[in-house]
């Protein structure tokens, strides 16, 4: 699924008042798109919420990103 469709989704879902939290690790590609609220992870692409095999930076990651 392209990010421009996760990011009309969001707005769907929160036109039906469903919250939403887009994480992304393409700042260019998230601003262009402009979702109703995302995260943005320096991170390679594909790796969104932090390095393969590290689950405690990985809920980290996740947590912060709810607050």
């Amino acid at each position: 699924m392209c990010h421009q469709s996760v990011g009309l989704i969001a707005r769907e879902a929160e036109a039906t008042g469903i919250p939403t939290l887009s994480m992304s690790s393409a700042l260019d590609i998230t601003q262009a798109v402009n979702p109703p609220r995302a995260a943005f992870l320096d991170y390679p692409l594909g790796h969104t919420t932090g390095r393969p095999h590290d689950p405690a930076l990985q809920r980290a990651i996740m947590l912060e990103a709810l607050e």
